[in-house]
């Protein structure tokens, strides 16, 4: 009883009608057939919808179970309805014009339900180029981060605050320095230069002195030993040259000291420069470094939600675009993305191929019980119509009749007629409705009248053509006697019948 039941409700659901079924119960496997169809696209779509929340949204499977067993019976409704459309129409015309726009639909719902099996078939291979895909974002979204107004304006407040600080260490802001004291710096360092010429050209001097007066052979020394004239020349040269140099000595000595004083006095101004640097420093300080950690708190919470987002970045487009990347890099992968793709794709326009494929092939003794029975319902819908038009027409005819009678006496009372007019108006109306009743009457009458005249014809012609049977039977019954005593032969009683008749003679075969 309860296969029974499921098998019933399985038919229903394959698109059958109970009534109809129950003439040509042959076909309910056909129809169960196509409730198993419809029962199977419809759990792809539930298994597609789980994995599309639980790994798309990162819901929980107790609340995504729900939502993909809602999910099947939609799609178990939109499938069961463009199967039942079509109906049963065989014409490859209007087969086609109905079967386009319902396997289009057909066709979006397979996308929308394969895609999600496809990105769950491939979910380790997606996940490894997620992986790589976010360390991309995240060096683009550390670039960003660096050109940022926030970012550039932090920079500038850090070096400002570093400035600041040092000059609070003691270092005076640029170079702090005065024309006076320059210009002695210049000073010394051209006399520093002489002296050192004037130092190297003295002991040269004095090489050469000391090589002729001792008679060596060095620097251009004659060679003689002891005192003579240039011995003496080159004496009084070594002498000349010491005279420069402490000239030169003496030179420097004074920019030496115009240098430190001119140092003094900068440093005077610098000491005072350094102090008002300092005190502004301590002013500024405190906002800048408020303004630097609010900018810095701002970029670390910008920096925190991208990479946050960044790492939630794992939803169906972003499998989608994951999957499209591996496939532009790998052939067998896309191969074999496209066959799954077309696997699930097939199944999902299943109800719609398979009733096509149905309504080409040959009327089946279903269609034409149920093409039968609308068509009956059809023929007591317009029979129903045409006599309650009729009946409404009577009763309007009544109603027009009655509402004429009423104003023909509202006008004669108003007029003061007599009642005796009245009730002549009234017999002439009532003599009309008996002349009307008695045509129908008499109609009725001609009717039967005519029906009679001509079952009686076919009485005479059916009296006709027994006569005609009857005397056929005799004259060959006739002739097969005159043929048997002519012959001699006894025959049979059935053989003078079959002979009568035109059946041939068994013992003549």
């Amino acid at each position: 009883m309860l296969i029974k039941r499921v098998g019933d409700y399985m038919a229903w659901l394959g698109g059958a009608e109970p009534a109809v079924l129950a003439q040509v119960p042959s076909a309910r496997g056909r129809f169960v057939q196509m409730a198993a169809v419809l029962l199977t696209t419809a759990s792809l779509a539930v298994v597609s919808m789980t994995f599309a929340l639980h790994d798309g949204v990162k819901l929980p499977l107790p609340v995504v179970v729900p939502f993909g067993l809602l999910w099947g019976v939609v799609i178990l409704n939109i499938d069961r309805y463009l199967v039942i459309s079509m109906g049963s129409i065989r014409d490859r015309g209007r087969l086609l014009w109905m079967g386009l726009p319902r396997l289009g639909m057909a066709i979006i719902l397979a996308l929308v339900i394969s895609t999600p099996l496809v990105l769950r078939v491939f979910a380790s291979d997606i996940q490894t180029e997620l992986y790589t895909m976010r360390l991309e974002l995240s060096k683009q979204q550390q670039n960003l981060e660096a050109g940022s107004k926030e970012a550039l304006q932090a920079n500038q407040i850090a070096g400002q605050i570093q400035a600041d600080k040092s000059v609070l260490a003691g270092s005076v802001p640029g170079k702090f320095s005065s024309p006076a004291l320059q210009a002695d710096q210049q000073t010394v360092s051209s006399l520093q230069a002489q002296e050192a010429q004037a130092q190297h050209t003295a002991e040269v001097a004095y090489r050469a002195y000391v090589c002729e007066y001792a008679g060596l052979r060095c620097h251009g020394a004659s060679g003689v030993p002891g005192g003579g004239n240039l011995t003496s020349a080159r004496f009084h040269q070594w002498r000349q040259d010491v005279s420069a140099l402490n000239s030169i000595k003496q030179k420097l000595q004074s920019a030496t000291n115009a240098e430190s004083a001119a140092e003094n006095s900068v440093k005077q101004s610098k000491s005072a420069a350094l102090a008002k640097a300092q005190a502004q420093a301590r002013a500024a300080l405190p906002g800048l470094e408020k303004q630097y950690n609010s900018l810095e708190a701002f970029l670390r919470r910008e920096s925190a939600q991208g990479t946050d987002l960044n790492g939630k970045n794992t939803g169906i487009l972003a499998q989608v675009h994951a999957l499209s990347n591996l496939d532009s890099r790998d052939p067998a992968l896309l191969f074999t993305h496209l066959l799954v793709a077309a696997l699930f794709f097939m199944i999902e326009l299943l109800p719609v191929v398979v009733k096509i494929l149905t309504n080409l092939g040959p009327i089946s003794a279903y269609d034409v019980v149920l093409t039968a029975r609308d068509e009956e319902v059809a023929d007591g819908a317009r029979a129903h119509r045409i006599e309650r038009r009729r009946i409404e027409e009577t009763g309007s005819q009544e109603r027009i009749r009655k509402e004429e009678m009423e104003s023909q006496e509202r006008i004669l009372i108003a007029e003061g007629e007599s009642h005796t007019r009245v009730s002549v108006e009234e017999g002439t109306w009532r003599t009309r409705i008996k002349l009307e009743d008695d045509m129908r009457n008499h109609e009725e009458g001609l009717g039967k009248q005519a029906n009679q005249h001509v079952a009686s014809e076919m009485e005479t012609i059916l009296d006709c053509a027994l006569r005609e049977w009857s005397e056929r039977v005799r004259s060959g019954l006739s002739s097969a006697s005159q043929k048997q005593t002519a012959n001699g032969s006894p025959t049979s009683s059935n053989a003078t019948a079959d002979a009568a008749f035109g059946m041939p003679d068994p013992d003549n075969i």
